[in-house]
C-alpha cells in the first residue's frame, strides 16, 4: 500500500519506460517509412522537424513543472481488489486507458474550446512518425494527467503489480509512431487488421484536410472504439490531402503553433 501522499512508484517507472518506448517506436516507424513509403520524400522534413523540437519542449515542460507530482493523490474511488493476477491487472489498465483516451480525443474534436488547441496536431501537411509529438500544451498537460485520473483517482491501484500500468501504456506509444508512419500499409493486411491495432492507413483519414466532412478515426491502439460508436470514417486508400484548411491554417513554426497564430497569407513555410 503506497503511503498517503506518496507518488506511485508505477507511474514514475512508467514515465521512463514511455521515453525509451517513443524512441524505439520511433526509429521503427522511419525505418519502415523509408523502406516502404506512402508518400516518396526524405525520412525527415521541415515538418519532422517542428515535431521533434516541440516534442522536446513539451517534455521539458513535464520535467520543470514535476507533472508526475499530479499522481500523488491516492484517492483510488473505486476498488480492484478482486483483480489480482497481474496479466489481468495489464489487460485491464490497457483496456481503460485506450478508452478514456478515444473519448478524450473525441472530445477534443467535439467541444470547440478544446478544438483550439487541438488543431495544432492537425496543422500538419505530410505525416510520418514523428506526427504525435506536435501539439499545445493544453493537450499535452491532459493526456499526461490523464493515467494519474485513471488508474490514481478513479481506481484504487496501490496493490497492482509494480509493472501492470507502465507494461499496459506502451502499445499506444507504438501505435501513436506506426499510425502516423509515412508507410504504405498494405491492402492485404487491412481487412484482418482493421480493428485489432491502429494503422497508417486508419489513421490518415483523421488527418483528412476536409475534416468538416469526414471527422473520426479517434482511437489510439485499438480502431474497435472507431466501430463500436460510430466514428469510422476510414476508407481503402488514404486522403489526397493532409492538413487543416487555408483559412483555418497556423504558422509553421515551434513558438507560432504554441501561440496559435494564424498562417500568413501567402505564406511558403507550409509543407514538406
Amino acid at each position: 500500500m503506497a503511503r498517503p501522499g506518496s507518488i506511485p512508484m508505477s507511474l514514475i517507472s512508467g514515465d521512463v519506460l514511455n521515453l525509451l518506448t517513443q524512441v524505439a517506436a520511433l526509429g521503427l516507424g522511419l525505418g519502415l517509412g523509408a523502406l516502404w513509403p506512402r508518400d516518396p520524400r526524405p525520412v525527415l522534413n521541415r515538418d519532422s522537424g517542428i515535431n521533434l523540437l516541440t516534442g522536446a519542449g513539451l517534455y521539458g515542460l513535464k520535467l520543470l513543472i514535476g507533472l508526475t507530482g499530479v499522481y500523488a493523490a491516492r484517492v483510488g474511488l473505486l476498488s480492484t481488489s478482486g483483480l489480482s493476477n497481474p496479466v489481468a491487472q495489464c489487460l485491464c489498465a490497457f483496456l481503460l486507458i485506450d478508452f478514456a483516451r478515444y473519448w478524450l480525443h473525441r472530445a477534443h474534436h467535439r467541444v470547440p474550446l478544446l478544438w483550439h488547441f487541438h488543431r495544432v496536431h492537425h496543422s500538419l501537411r505530410s505525416l510520418d512518425s514523428t506526427a504525435g509529438f506536435r501539439m499545445h500544451a493544453v493537450d499535452f498537460l491532459q493526456l499526461s494527467v490523464l493515467p494519474g485520473l485513471v488508474f490514481g483517482v478513479l481506481l484504487d491501484t496501490s496493490s497492482w503489480a509494480s509493472w501492470a500500468i507502465p507494461a499496459a501504456m506502451v502499445p499506444g506509444v507504438v501505435a501513436d509512431a506506426l499510425e502516423h508512419s509515412n508507410l504504405r500499409w498494405p491492402s492485404f493486411l487491412d481487412p484482418r487488421l482493421r480493428y485489432v491495432f491502429n494503422n497508417p492507413l486508419f489513421h490518415s483519414w483523421h488527418h483528412v484536410r476536409d475534416a468538416d466532412l469526414c471527422d473520426g478515426a479517434y482511437a489510439n491502439a485499438l480502431p474497435a472504439w472507431d466501430l463500436l460508436f460510430g466514428s469510422d470514417v476510414s476508407q481503402a486508400q488514404p486522403p489526397a490531402e493532409y492538413g487543416l484548411v487555408p483559412e483555418k491554417d497556423l504558422s509553421n513554426d515551434v513558438l507560432g503553433l504554441q501561440l496559435l497564430k494564424p498562417a500568413g497569407v501567402g505564406s511558403e513555410n507550409r509543407g514538406p
